[in-house]
């Protein structure tokens, strides 16, 4: 009992719902109901890259113009800051949603309008991860302290991995079964769902975001030279990382004469070893420091990339190597986040939305850039390309992004 007559909890007593709250800082329900809704908005992002022969051939484009296609679809990102804006100034939920109904919406465009006619509902597409998922971080980073924010960060972005070891697969079998556009179908349902969860189920928190900055004090916070350096690694790894995931389906599907459902299981295999990086660096990152952990991640990667064509000839070597490389990349970008996060916690979502546009632009570069390069040179280029990003990022995050200071821990606001 404590001296004002309330009864305090000890260490003892303390339910494992009560444990789970205090190692991620955050209600573990609202952890878990925050993953479902993201791995629908992760789903888009993903479905698209290992079956980009059968859906370029759906659409009746060549697989340089479906790359190209997935270029404007990233174009998307340069509304993101201004939804970051919005979530800043006015709260984060409803701007959730509002991403999550542009997904529902431009996933079924897709799937009504023929060939190049697409690519306006590409863009609506983009938009709705553009838009969701930094706010969700920073919805996230609202009510956490930085010492604990790796890990709860990163119970919410696991489900990238998920997405590659659950739902891909499902996905390739769709696919195979009934055609390229019932998984696009499925997922328009399911994003109109979840919009109405976020709408209506998830607690407020703009009691302890910063909702009512000022826009020049915005404006003035983006201009800081660690913001620019943050775009900068955001879009030169995404580059690398956009290369990595177009390059490898189609090589597979060249080379070896892989199918929807094989690609997908390469896939699932990829995703658990993404599953893999993105937990330890939930376990261990706030352990080792958020910049230390993620310089790590990408240094292993470069030379990872490099020995892509080296093992060329082998698919079980080159099935290794995939797996070693998307367990690094995850690690590094879940490592990243946090560190993104406390770059400017007065204008947490603009800033993670100014990433966010780092991210689109860059993951939408790197499918037109494999495609030029694999049909005029090769994997080598490719490969080469990617490596060179990732170490350009590594150089920009050494020299500019700052550690950030714990902090108090906040209130856990649950469902």
């Amino acid at each position: 009992m404590s001296p004002g007559g309330k009864l305090i909890k000890t260490t003892e007593s303390l339910t494992v719902r009560d444990r789970l709250g205090l190692f991620f800082g955050i209600s573990p329900q609202l952890i878990v109901t925050i993953f479902l809704v993201r791995l629908f908005v992760d789903t888009g992002v993903r479905m698209v890259y290992p079956f980009i022969p059968q859906i370029s051939e759906g659409l009746k484009l060549t697989l340089t113009g479906f790359s190209w296609l997935l270029f404007i679809r990233s174009l998307a990102g340069f509304v993101g800051p201004l939804f970051g804006v919005l979530a800043d100034r006015y709260g984060r939920r409803k701007i959730m949603a509002v991403g999550l109904l542009a997904q529902c919406i431009g996933v079924m465009g897709i799937v009504l309008l023929p060939g190049w006619w697409t690519a306006v509902p590409m863009v609506l597409f983009g938009v709705g991860s553009t838009i969701f998922i930094p706010v969700q971080q920073a919805y996230i980073s609202d009510q956490v302290s930085y010492e604990k924010r790796g890990r709860a960060l990163a119970s919410v972005d696991i489900s990238y991995a998920t997405v590659g070891i659950f739902v891909l697969p499902v996905v390739g079998w769709l696919i195979e079964t009934f055609g390229w556009r019932n998984p696009f179908f499925v997922l328009s349902f399911l994003s109109l769902i979840a919009a109405a969860i976020v709408w209506h189920k998830f607690p407020g928190t703009e009691e302890r975001s910063q909702a009512g900055q000022t826009l020049p004090a915005m404006w003035r916070a983006c201009l800081k030279p660690n913001v620019a350096a943050s775009i900068g690694v955001a879009l030169l790894l995404f580059v690398s990382l956009g290369c990595f995931v177009t390059v490898w389906s189609v090589w597979l599907s060249s080379d070896f004469g892989l199918d929807a459902v094989a690609l997908g299981l390469v896939a699932t295999t990829i995703g658990v070893a993404e599953l893999g990086g993105a937990s330890a660096s939930g376990l261990l990152i706030d352990r080792i420091g958020k910049k230390r952990g993620s310089q790590l991640g990408m240094l292993l990667t470069v030379p990872l990339l490099l020995l892509l064509p080296v093992v060329r000839g082998n698919l079980f070597w080159i099935k290794v190597t995939l797996v070693s490389i998307g367990a690094l990349f995850e690690f590094s970008i879940v490592s990243l986040l946090p560190l993104f996060s406390e770059q400017v916690p007065e204008a947490r979502a603009t800033i993670l939305s100014l990433v966010g546009l780092g991210v689109s632009v860059g993951f939408g570069l790197g499918p037109p850039i494999t495609a030029l390069l694999w049909e005029k040179q090769g994997l080598q280029s490719v490969c080469l390309v990617a490596a060179l990003s990732l170490l350009a990022a590594l150089i920009l995050l050494r020299r500019f992004l700052q550690e950030g200071t714990p902090q108090s821990v906040q209130v856990v606001q649950e469902l």
